[in-house]
């Protein structure tokens, strides 16, 4: 096809020509698939080809789009914004041609070339790519540019079958392959820059030895997380996000559950073997904090951002509807303000009760427990099979799940006008000794040394006196159940011990 009948091809409707002197007005759409610093130095050499075509044609480049570091394949993750911003120039009818150094630079799928020749075939628009125009509204240059991008579906498809291979193999063998986890760092070849081995980084590889040794002494995440922000640690983001969220509870957690650290190979999701490469902790100590991170007792509330006010803030609960007590303070006319914790739960709220009256209660009931000398066997306990004990609670956390989906969905029925309180009730007399028993089956064994050395201390009182409010939530949350049944006595504000049901977890 030559150049010079271009402008005058069968086919093109007025929308192809800009103005009376025939010259069209053109985008350039650039793309490259790995560019993670953005460096644009393979896009740059795509625009310059792209423009140096345009010339001889008399195309004008009105605009120049690119998307760096997207895939274009069936398999990307990410949206290419700026694809999609040339699709809507095309539609818009502003510009009559479209220009890429190849056919994949613009899609790597199929379904991609069918969006675009639509958007060209009702809009008259010109498709320039490789120093050729092409015109979809001729059945011939329709036909070879959905082969080209049929052939450049098919390249991206032996790209993926060739990388899957590639890291099932590393996967077998143990070795490293994909993103170089938090630390370790890798040793190449200094002549051919072959990968020779990974190895723990003497400086990040320290930094999750110490988290992991503090987190299993019974630090909190917290506290380790603003540690290494206080001393300007770069956190194990992607060196080019723009972003970076800074060292917080869920850095420190996502750190420690990468099996990575303890020498083991991932493949898929799954820990398939031990890995080539030297453990930053041991299999044991591993287990040990998975344990910890899923047991639901152990999260409480107020270890990061505003701290709590009160021992037994979201961690006492509602009796009935099983959520957590919020505190609150009643305002009352020519009297003392009235700190309560109750149930905001909708379709409950059936529970109020006197802060100071039940911190004082729960904390006397705790340090009754712990003093007795049976308790302090229990508590410290060698740990079990964690593997197994693992497998176990997955289990039971679907179960759970699962049982207290259908008590929120009886719950939201009832508050809607759908369901009698009867049979709410009777919903949750099924229910509830269920999930009960799911919860304290999620129960892993006390690996906390502050607990530990607590229950081990000569004078329980005077260590427990010595803990900050932040380890004595922690410790009531890790080891009670601590549950509010509401009062029989309407309007009556005096602390009602009977309606507390304190239940060692362990």
């Amino acid at each position: 096809m030559g150049v010079q009948s271009i402008s005058k091809k069968k086919g093109l409707g007025a929308e192809a020509t800009a103005d009376a002197t025939g010259v069209i007005d053109a985008v350039i759409y650039g793309r490259a698939s790995k560019d993670r610093l953005r460096l644009m130095r393979s896009i740059g050499d795509q625009i310059a080809d792209c423009r140096t075509w345009c010339e001889p044609l008399g195309w004008r480049v009105v605009d120049v789009i690119t998307d760096a570091n997207r895939s274009a394949s069936q398999w990307r993750r990410k949206e290419r914004e700026g694809f999609e911003e040339a699709l809507g120039l095309i539609e818009s009818g502003r510009i009559q041609g479209f220009v890429t150094w190849e056919p994949s630079r613009a899609g790597r799928d199929l379904a991609i070339y069918v969006q675009l020749r639509a958007a060209c075939q009702r809009f008259g628009v010109l498709y320039l790519t490789q120093g050729r125009v092409y015109d979809f509204s001729r059945p011939d240059d329709s036909f070879m540019m959905g082969f080209e991008f049929l052939r450049a579906e098919a390249d991206a498809n032996t790209m993926r079958e060739r990388q899957l291979r590639t890291a099932r193999r590393n996967a077998e063998k143990g070795r490293p392959h994909g993103r170089l986890a938090y630390g370790y760092r890798r040793v190449y070849d200094e002549r051919t820059g072959v990968l020779v081995r990974q190895e723990p980084d003497p400086h990040t590889g320290q930094i999750v030895r110490d988290a992991a040794r503090d987190v299993l002494a019974g630090a909190s995440m917290w506290s380790v997380a603003m540690r290494l922000q206080d001393a300007g640690e770069p956190t194990p983001m992607r060196p080019w996000s723009e972003h970076p969220r800074g060292w917080d509870t869920y850095t420190i957690r996502h750190l420690l559950q990468n099996p990575t650290i303890a020498g083991k190979r991932v493949y898929r999701g799954q820990v398939i073997g031990d890995a080539a490469w030297e453990p930053l902790i041991s299999w044991e100590d591993f287990q040990k904090l998975q344990r910890l991170f899923a047991d639901p007792g152990r999260r409480v509330r107020g270890g990061g951002g505003m701290p709590a006010k009160t021992l037994m803030v979201h961690i006492a609960r509602c009796h009935y509807c099983g959520r957590p007590l919020k505190r609150a303070v009643m305002r009352r006319k020519n009297k003392a303000d009235a700190v309560k914790y109750h149930c905001q739960f909708r379709g409950c709220y059936k529970t109020t009760i006197s802060q100071p009256g039940l911190d004082a209660y729960v904390q006397e009931v705790a340090l009754a427990w712990f003093e007795r000398p049976a308790n302090l066997a229990r508590l410290t306990a060698t740990d079990g099979d964690g593997d197994g004990w693992l497998d176990h609670a997955h289990a039971v956390e679907e179960e759970l799940a699962s049982l207290q989906q259908r008590l929120d969905e009886a719950a939201d029925r009832y508050a809607a006008g759908d369901l009698p309180v009867s049979m709410l009730s009777r919903i949750e007399q099924q229910l509830r000794p269920k999930i009960e028993q799911a919860q304290r089956a999620l129960v892993p064994p006390i690996s906390d040394e502050n607990i530990r050395a607590l229950v081990s201390a000569g004078d329980v009182r005077a260590a427990w006196a010595e803990l900050a409010l932040a380890e004595q939530r922690k410790i009531v949350k890790a080891v009670f159940d601590v549950r509010v049944q509401r009062t029989a006595n309407r309007g009556q504000n005096a602390f009602e011990p009977e309606r507390v049901l304190v239940a060692p977890r362990v």
